[in-house]
């Protein structure tokens, strides 16, 4: 069998690691989330767990979302999701869901085999 290797070497930014990350996880979960909600899980996976008003704050503070009821919309359709987690006292502390296994700190190097197999033709 054939088989055609393509080895590609990419180095990113925290930040675009985390994304590609979250990418990476809602499309292999068929998990359709737009670029602003991505950004927002981007900088929430940087920031790690945070309070959820200091979160809003500061995504609205980033021009991702005009205004903070609209970032909490946004966190409970991704509590539904399970992409993001909700703890502590009245579950006013949110984080990335540990479902992802987000990698977000120190050097992260993925190491990834995709493949794809053709069935045998008659």
């Amino acid at each position: 069998m054939k088989v055609l290797t393509v080895d590609k070497k990419i180095q990113l930014d925290l930040y675009d690691i985390v994304r590609f990350q979250i990418t990476l996880y809602c499309f292999l979960n068929k998990i359709k989330i737009s670029p602003a909600q991505l950004d927002s899980l981007a900088y929430l996976g940087v920031w790690g767990e945070i309070n959820i008003s200091d979160f809003c704050e500061q995504i609205v503070n980033e021009d991702i979302f005009g205004n903070p009821q609209t970032v909490r919309n946004f966190i409970l359709k991704c509590v539904r999701d399970n992409l993001i987690e909700r703890k502590g006292l009245g579950k006013k502390i949110i984080s990335l869901s540990q479902r992802i296994e987000l990698y977000s700190s120190g050097n992260i190097l993925i190491n990834m085999k995709v493949y794809h197999v053709e069935a045998n033709k008659v």
